[in-house]
């Protein structure tokens, strides 16, 4: 009986920290929203992807609609990015589907400075942000 209930009184808080550790309420993560335009005009069906450049940070990423607009997702079901700098990176390359469900190539439209390549770097505050890039 003893040994038991040691056992329990040294099991209870491990357990409780390992509970807790994945309780995270994504209340860190910073709402952001923007427009992306080429050469003037709103860029449809690019993504937009937001890498931190801390080591243990997560990368947010959004898909432009046909005004350009994006909205950074961090899963399927959480919007938002952690705030700090980012690495960001525009590209409209990649596979999509079409009206008939079969897989397609896209092409890249954007140059590589912006994608494979990319020279931007954005900061991502707190609440709500609002990061347009005009290429």
């Amino acid at each position: 009986m003893q040994k038991t209930t040691h056992a329990t009184w040294c099991l209870t808080p491990i357990l409780f920290c390992i509970f807790m550790a994945g309780c995270g309420s994504g209340n860190d993560l910073a709402s952001v929203q923007g427009k992306v335009t080429l050469n003037g005009r709103p860029l449809e069906g690019a993504t937009v992807k937001f890498q931190p450049t801390a080591p243990e940070g997560s990368s947010s990423s959004g898909m432009t609609d046909a005004d350009g607009r994006y909205e950074l997702m961090y899963t399927f079901s959480t919007s938002g990015a952690m705030p700090g700098e980012h690495i960001v990176s525009i590209g409209t390359a990649g596979t999509s589907a079409d009206d008939e469900g079969c897989e397609v190539e896209r092409e890249e439209r954007v140059p590589a400075k912006y994608n494979t390549q990319t020279e931007l770097k954005r900061m991502v505050v707190p609440g709500s942000n609002t990061i347009d890039f005009e290429l």
